[in-house]
């Protein structure tokens, strides 16, 4: 079976990129109305989240396409895709 994978994507499929220290956006899936986000917590555990899911005392308040907010005492907090 032939590798279909055109080589550029393949190269961007495997670039490593650092992980932030902290908490970690390592994906996003689903759609604008049921987003899911796949987050590396601090202490390493990695766990499916939604707006409205809690992380420690801070709360998952929106998630986007390739980045999720945080809310913290009234502040918001962006977390990117390394």
């Amino acid at each position: 079976m032939a590798n279909s994978t055109p080589p550029k994507v393949a190269a961007t499929a495997t670039t490593r990129a650092p992980l932030p220290r902290g908490i970690a956006l390592l994906g996003v899936r689903g759609s604008d109305r049921n987003a899911r986000a796949l987050v590396r917590l601090p202490d390493g555990r990695v766990v499916t989240v939604g707006v409205g899911s809690q992380i420690g005392r801070q709360k998952i308040v929106a998630i986007d396409e390739d980045r999720i907010a945080l809310s913290k005492g009234g502040a918001a907090e962006w977390i990117e895709l390394p």
